[in-house]
């Protein structure tokens, strides 16, 4: 027996695997591997040991696969099959974990943590439309669709994930899909949850049910009852509060024997404990007369003048005005004191999850101070495998930079990216993308672009710059590291390369992944110069804060698997002699999918210039970044390469300018943009050379017959 049913509107049914029917009543056990159905007038509430409950809506099919409970250890594993109609899911103890709840569906499996979650397989709005099936996180932490396409995720509620035609995918909730939703479970007028008599007023005056719940305390109850959720403003919200209500009118309370015992614990997820006060700081520190740009890490507590206080090794006792906190992205004016530098100011963001991040200066010697903390976000648990994030990065507010038809160029520090392009028509700049993998320590993987181009003929201009990095597991806890490349052109024939360089992500100083936010919104992205990767004696060149955007996340279509080749172009530069000729030659890479990565290499015809993209974790300096079919980027810092697709740095170089389509209908085919230094293994420079590859087809997708004119 896995639970009992807390509420029935008959007609609903349990069906052993003999095939025998029984008419459900209230308080009948549940019995695992027996299907549950409804007709279209019926509702069911199963209750589980361990406080998870189901809603069966009306022409609707479930079984609990398999049901776990070890109240001692206060574990709890649930597998569950739904084949039609809807329901709703509340999670007790088996959805605290990650993996403990899985509910198989036509449209995929669903792995549940922590959450209040509705799946609708054949619902309609309340006016009668046919809805697509879906699945919608109404509250809590997370659920996850895997098995039909491309695995997605929800980790924020009002969203839903939507099958049908072609890839799943995740869009915002329609209010009149939660209405129609919670229509259907509200039961119809007359029903009485299973109760055998309805109840009216003078029975439930009456009755002993005061007894034996609301007048005594919940740790007395035979059943207690949910503690009610808070109620929120927005359609999806309001209904997390509704969905801790009976289905239909509450049961007349018998007055025999009590329900049978069922130790329920409060749907609501386990709240994360709070943010500890641990924060890092980054800046230049004295160390035996020994000054170098370092962090030291202190833990900020609250005064009773309300700033921020706290101890940061050499750089002393720190106060600072502490912004009021908020739930999204945040910059406000600070000020403040520092031991070893005097009076502070500068810039704070604030953000959910107690993110802090302040941008300050010394009033004295301008050096910087970076102070990052907050609770620390799980990397593996934010990115997950199969969804592509995208984080815009905002401007440095003490270093400046650059900008593109108003989006930031990040990680550069000149004023202009190039001077003379400034709309976004031959130029662009990219959001940082983030895409969950699976392996070795790595869990996710990170690219970006920026491109510009200006003038034509002799006098055209050109600057391209590619990130590409890793959330890499390192002494416990996973850290961003990128690589930074790109090239440029200021005159024809001339072609130089950009200078190399490093990206990381800002802890807090705890041990903690850095990445923050309740749902890990936030990364604080400092850059520099390649050569000050070890010693960092010169600072950061830019330190700049990155907040996700949820309304673009986008499924992670990967179909490229082993080696696939095509085509390579460019025109490359002697560095002795300036002479520049157009050369042609192969482009072949090797994927790895689940890796989001890939290795290969670049080659002209006669291999003069060439350049080596070295995938795996033990090539230091390289970083190979396979998103999606049409989100690849690669730098190699040594040699100062680099190769970024199209879709990253959407230029509008054809068809008059008016658009960066190579052609109609070229999804088989990926295209994009390298080039390389000159250096010791080769004399030859490239600046915005190509490449294209694609996947042929297999001999049995061509036809065999037909006429073409």
């Amino acid at each position: 027996v896995a639970g009992v049913t807390a509420a029935v509107n008959p007609e609903a049914s349990a069906i052993d695997r003999s095939g025998k029917a029984r008419l459900i009543s209230l308080g009948d056990p549940v019995v695992r591997n027996h299907r549950i159905e409804t007709s279209g007038a019926g509702l069911v509430q199963i209750l589980l040991a361990d406080g998870t409950s189901f809603t069966v809506g009306p022409n609707s099919s479930v079984v609990i696969d398999s049901f776990v409970y070890d109240p001692e250890k206060n574990t709890a594993a649930l597998a569950a099959t739904m084949t039609k109609g809807a329901l709703r899911f509340i999670g007790g103890k088996a959805s605290k974990a990650s993996g403990n709840v899985t509910i198989k569906t036509p449209i995929g499996t669903a792995g549940i943590r922590g959450a209040v979650v509705d799946i609708n397989l054949s619902g309609q709005t309340p006016d009668g439309q046919p809805l697509p099936p879906h699945m919608t996180l109404v509250y809590g932490k997370e659920v996850q669709l895997t098995g039909n396409g491309a695995p997605q995720r929800l980790f924020k509620q009002g969203f839903s994930i939507v099958a049908g035609d072609g890839q799943p995918r995740v869009q915002r909730t329609p209010p009149q899909w939660v209405s129609g939703l919670q229509q259907v479970l509200a039961g119809r007028p007359g029903q009485s949850g299973g109760a055998s008599n309805a109840p009216t007023e003078q029975t439930v005056a009456s009755s002993p049910v005061a007894e034996s719940n609301s007048a005594r305390l919940p740790s007395e109850n035979v059943i207690p009852v949910p503690t009610p959720r808070p109620v929120a403003t927005t359609p999806v919200e309001e209904v997390a509060s509704a969905s801790q209500r009976d289905v239909g009118t509450r049961p007349q309370v018998p007055a025999g024997p009590a329900n049978p015992t069922v130790p329920v614990d409060p749907v609501d997820p386990e709240p994360d404990a709070p943010w500890d006060g641990s924060a890092q700081a980054t800046a230049y520190i004295d160390i035996n007369g020994n000054v170098s740009f370092r962090p030291v890490s202190g833990t900020l507590t609250v005064a009773q003048n309300g700033n921020f206080t706290g101890t940061f090794g050499q750089l002393g006792l720190v106060s600072l005005q502490k912004p009021v906190g908020t739930e999204t992205l945040t910059q406000t004016n600070v000020s403040g004191t520092i031991g070893s530098l005097g009076s502070v100011s500068g810039t704070a963001y604030t953000g959910s999850g107690d993110f802090i991040a302040y941008f300050l200066e010394s009033d004295d010697s301008s050096d910087p101070v970076y102070i990052v903390g907050g609770k620390a976000a799980e990397a593996r648990e934010v990115f997950s495998p199969g969804q592509v994030y995208r984080y815009a990065v905002e401007r440095d507010p003490i270093n400046g930079g650059a900008s593109i038809g108003g989006v930031q160029v990040p990680f550069y520090d000149d004023g202009n990216f190039l001077a003379g392009e400034s709309t976004p028509m031959r130029a662009s700049a990219s959001d940082l993308y983030v895409g969950g993998v699976s392996g070795n320590g790595v869990a996710a993987r990170l690219l970006q672009g920026s491109i510009s181009i200006s003038g034509d003929g002799t006098t055209q201009r050109s600057r391209i710059q590619v990130m590409a990095g890793s959330f890499k597991e390192t002494a416990g806890a996973y850290k961003m590291t990128g690589r930074v490349s790109g090239s440029y052109q200021t005159s024809n024939p001339s072609s130089n390369s950009g200078q190399a360089g490093y990206v990381e992500t800002l802890g807090n100083g705890a041990g903690t992944d850095q990445v923050f936010g309740a749902n890990g919104e936030y990364l604080v992205l400092g850059s520099g110069k390649m050569y000050d990767i070890e010693d960092r004696l010169d600072g950061y060149d830019t330190v700049q804060v990155a907040s996700r955007n949820d309304n673009v996340t986008t499924a992670a279509s990967r179909s490229f698997t082993g080696e696939i080749g095509g085509f390579s172009s460019g025109a490359a530069t002697n560095m002795w002699t300036d002479n520049t000729e157009l050369f042609t030659g192969t482009a072949t890479f090797t994927f790895n999918q689940a890796g989001g990565t890939f290795d290969g290499g670049i080659y002209s015809d006669s291999s003069n210039y060439f350049a080596d993209f070295l995938g795996g974790e033990n090539y230091d300096g390289y970083e190979e970044v396979y998103l999606t079919d049409q989100l690849i980027a690669a730098v190699d810092s040594s040699g100062e390469a680099y190769m970024v697709s199209s879709a990253v740095v959407p230029a509008r170089i054809f068809n008059g300018n008016t658009s960066s389509d190579i052609c109609n209908s070229c999804e088989f085919m990926t295209w994009g943009w390298w080039g390389k230094a000159s250096g010791p293994e080769s004399i030859y420079s490239v600046h915005l050379g190509n490449w294209i590859i694609g996947k042929q087809p297999e001999n049995s997708a061509l036809p065999t017959s037909g006429t073409a004119t």
